[in-house]
């Protein structure tokens, strides 16, 4: 199983760890240029490294197979996304029920709208830990900033993201494996995760419908 994506505020403090990580960068750029051209099925790890400009035996210094290089460029892609809507730089005053809402379309909407990526990630035997690893610690600030600030109320945060998050990756599963789930599955996925976190019902329907505009709907 690949090592989960490395926080994305953290630094090599060493010449020999940033010479590692520009190895493991080209490694993850070569990777992902050549899923872009010819799929995962055609993908070797000689190419790699020849496209990379490493020498074989450096790939098996980051990765021990294919398919955890092909995991770690999916969990990139899913922290970036993550980063990116309920990341701690969001700007304030913001609140958090709408962040979570905004997050799960999102991913849901993976499984619509760039469905490569979203086939990469149900298709790899680690997908559950890949997924988890990405997005849960997002999840997890977002829902426990929600909670400071008296915007949600669980008495088990940590089950309730499992519970959001694990969710969230049923439904692109389903998607993706050609259940007719319709355009509304992300918008409802996200209701019911609100409304779990103890938002009141009122508000869920507005945040809901202030949303529709980004969603499938």
């Amino acid at each position: 199983m690949p090592d989960p994506p490395a926080p994305t505020d953290a630094a090599p403090t060493t010449r020999v760890a940033r010479r590692r990580a520009r190895t493991r960068e080209r490694l993850l750029e070569a990777t992902r240029a050549l899923i872009g051209e010819k799929g995962v099925s055609g993908l070797r790890i000689s190419e790699i490294t020849e496209r990379a400009d490493v020498a074989l035996g450096s790939f098996y210094n980051h990765f021990e197979a294919k398919d955890d290089v092909v995991a770690a460029v999916v969990g990139e892609a899913l922290q970036e996304l993550a980063a990116s809507v309920a990341g701690d730089d969001l700007p304030e005053p913001h609140d958090d029920a709408v962040v979570v809402c905004t997050a799960i379309r999102r991913f849901v909407d993976l499984a619509y709208d760039d469905g490569e990526l979203a086939r990469l990630l149900v298709n790899l035997s680690t997908s559950d830990a890949v997924f988890a690893a990405a997005v849960q610690p997002f999840a997890r600030r977002a829902v426990a900033r929600g909670v400071a600030a008296g915007r949600f109320s669980v008495a088990t945060p940590e089950v309730t993201v499992v519970w959001i998050t694990g969710g969230a990756l049923a439904v692109m599963r389903a998607i993706v494996d050609g259940r007719d789930l319709g355009p509304e599955a992300g918008r409802e996925l996200a209701e019911q995760s609100l409304l779990a976190l103890g938002v009141p019902a009122e508000d869920v329907r507005r945040i809901v419908e202030a949303g529709d505009a980004g969603g499938r709907a």
